[in-house]
């Protein structure tokens, strides 16, 4: 199956799912695969050492697995981000012509510098409701056709609860739909916590999504799924179980490994659970491609 593409979902004129079907929670997830990222020590070699071999083959196994876009990020190579990135940007192109790109960067000026060099419209990760944020990525949003990650965060800093998090995130809809951003286009991150650290994290998490998908119809959202595990043994059967618990809620979107076989399993069977996978066709798919594991 291509990526992207799902098992005869209902999807509205454009490709997108309609209202009424987000609304009934009939919605597929779209992964953006997390792998292209600096902090990861191999990626960072190749980087360093210019090789693109190594970068488009994980690019391809990324979408083989059902990543529908990449995320690229050079963020930890302070002095050298925007090269970096613009490099990394060319040799994804240069793999799959086809491929969306998330362009990730806390600092918005690297953004600017590569958007120029970027083919089809990306995904923006991010903004945030920080007013000198906000208005250094006002310009860049206005400029460029994109989708924007817009996390729940302001000058008061990580919301405490559910309610925070839902004020933050209309407050964001609102002024991103002022400068033109299509409701469909804007993925709220209610900026998920570390049980380790917080036990009612994911619970607060959860409420933050059905409010977001229940008051603001129409917007997404995604999080960086692996956010809720940190500091924890075994991190990947938290993160498989919250990924369930999240779809449910409504999460639109996760940033996450697709090559987690184990991950993408526990996504595929929720999906076929939550009736979202007709006839059981993408997991039968998927069992029959090996790409499924207990």
């Amino acid at each position: 199956m291509p990526p992207g593409q799902t098992s005869d979902v209902p999807r509205g004129g454009n490709g997108e799912c309609t209202q009424a079907e987000a609304q009934r929670g009939e919605i597929v997830l779209v992964i953006v695969g997390e792998r292209i990222n600096t902090s990861r020590k191999r990626v960072n070699e190749a980087v360093e050492k210019r090789e693109a071999a190594y970068i488009q083959e994980d690019v391809k196994s990324q979408l083989e697995a059902g990543a529908d876009l990449i995320d690229i990020n050079a963020g930890s190579r302070l002095n050298s981000e925007v090269d970096d990135l613009a490099w990394l940007i060319d040799i994804v192109q240069s793999t799959v012509p086809e491929v969306r790109l998330c362009i990730d960067s806390p600092n918005p000026g690297s953004i600017r510098s590569v958007l120029h060099v970027v083919e089809r419209p990306p995904m923006l990760n991010s903004t945030t409701a920080e007013k000198d944020r906000f208005e250094a990525m006002s310009e860049i949003i206005q400029s460029t056709d994109c989708d924007i990650v817009a996390l729940c965060i302001d000058d008061k800093g990580i919301p405490k609860n559910a309610e925070q998090a839902l004020d933050t995130a209309a407050r964001l809809v609102s002024d991103l739909e002022s400068l033109g951003v299509k409701r469909e286009r804007i993925y709220i991150d209610p900026v998920i916590q570390a049980v380790s650290t917080n036990t009612n994290a994911a619970l607060i998490a959860l409420e933050a999504i059905e409010g977001i998908r229940r008051k603001l119809p129409g917007a997404n959202v995604i999080c960086g799924l692996s956010n809720v595990s940190f500091g924890l043994p075994k991190r990947h059967l938290v993160n498989r179980a919250f990924l369930a618990l999240a779809m449910r809620a409504g999460l639109s979107a996760a940033i996450v490994d697709p090559l987690d076989k184990k991950l993408m399993g526990t996504l595929r069977a929720t999906t076929l659970l939550l009736g979202q996978d007709r006839w059981c066709q993408d997991y039968i798919r998927a069992f029959r491609k090996g790409w499924l594991e207990a």
